[in-house]
């Protein structure tokens, strides 16, 4: 128990420390924030674990500050992956939710080991806490994954990897603690097999977590340091236009940034950029939708495909539907489609 006493205080070590490097910062993000809580929270609940036999029933006081564990996780897993409005108020009552519950939960088992021992409505109560936290902490767990299983599909390469390693630490860690935990006899290291495996897998978070958000950091210097020269703007510019034009990707109609970027492995900034400096475009799906209307004027045109309806015209040049066609259309040629087609005939 000693050799555990130790692991649990090295967690609370650790958990302290990255609370104040982070929350210390000159130049910090809100995950940089959120990330500073979460530490702090999970010191205050191996705090509460390791005194738990020596400070009962008082180390329930500690165990009310430990309450941002998964909850201040998924938060700071917002903030991380998500750039704009990470955090709104729906999320903050869901937090405030579980939060309260464990709250609730703590000051009930203070009280009742000191003056309720034996209050029926006590130990009810702290049953039905005990049912809403076991249903609300997995419904939290699976919003933590969902974070960074979402990155995967639709950024970087460099972003993936990210994500990869925050689902990897994450996903060991919780199989360790809920399953490998589970299946070992109870009497198995004196019945501290559970104790040893948070304390492992806090450790485990906290230490990659910590690391991704340097790596992270890394490459933000980086990214404000380094200016692209016109040679690899023009470069870029070409990769694009591969894209585009020979394999076709502007017919697709729901084609973003994203997309150009996850392809080419380049910051969806620089594509942006690329955009503006390069082909005189107002953004991304201006330069597109451009491309999709010539294309339906070419098939306007054709004289095999004068029966072909507007709404397959615009389908086949990139829109999901007639009425955005039509818009771009008009915007493009100042006249719609049905218009053009009829100019293009008398003429």
């Amino acid at each position: 128990m000693e050799l555990l006493n130790f692991a649990q205080l090295l967690v609370v070590f650790v958990s302290l420390t990255f609370a104040v490097i982070h929350f210390q910062l000159r130049e910090k993000h809100l995950f940089h924030i959120v990330f500073a809580i979460f530490c702090a929270s999970t010191a205050m609940y191996v705090a509460y674990k390791l005194t738990g036999n020596y400070w009962s029933p008082y180390h329930h006081l500690i165990g009310m500050f430990g309450i941002f564990t998964s909850s201040g996780y998924w938060l700071f897993a917002r903030a991380f992956f998500r750039k704009s409005n990470p955090i709104n108020h729906h999320h903050l009552l869901f937090v405030g939710l579980l939060s309260s519950c464990l709250i609730l939960w703590h000051l009930i088992q203070f009280l009742g080991k000191i003056w309720l021992t034996n209050s029926e409505w006590i130990s009810a109560l702290a049953t039905v806490l005990t049912e809403l936290i076991d249903i609300l902490y997995p419904g939290m767990l699976i919003l933590i994954f969902w974070e960074g299983y979402r990155v995967l599909n639709n950024t970087t390469a460099t972003q993936r990897k990210i994500a990869t390693i925050y689902l990897s630490s994450f996903v060991f860690c919780v199989f360790s603690v809920m399953l490998i935990g589970a299946t070992l006899p109870s009497g198995f290291m004196d019945g501290a097999v559970q104790d040893w495996l948070s304390a492992f897998a806090f450790l485990v978070i906290l230490t990659s977590t910590h690391s991704l958000i340097r790596f992270r950091q890394h490459l933000l210097e980086q990214k404000s340091n380094s200016t692209p020269s016109d040679d690899e703007e023009k470069l870029l510019a070409a990769r694009i236009q591969v894209l585009l034009v020979e394999e076709k990707l502007f017919l697709e109609s729901n084609l973003r940034v994203a997309d150009i970027a996850r392809e080419l492995d380049v910051p969806e900034y620089r594509i942006r950029a690329v955009m503006l400096n390069q082909f005189n475009a107002k953004n991304f799906n201006h330069y597109v939708n451009q491309m999709r209307i010539e294309h339906a004027k070419t098939i306007l045109k054709a004289p095999d495909k004068q029966d072909w309806p507007v709404l397959v015209v615009g389908i086949e040049s990139g829109f999901a539907s007639a009425a955005p066609f039509t818009r771009a259309f008009k915007e493009f040629t100042g006249c719609t489609p049905g218009q053009y087609r009829k100019q293009q005939s008398s003429n």
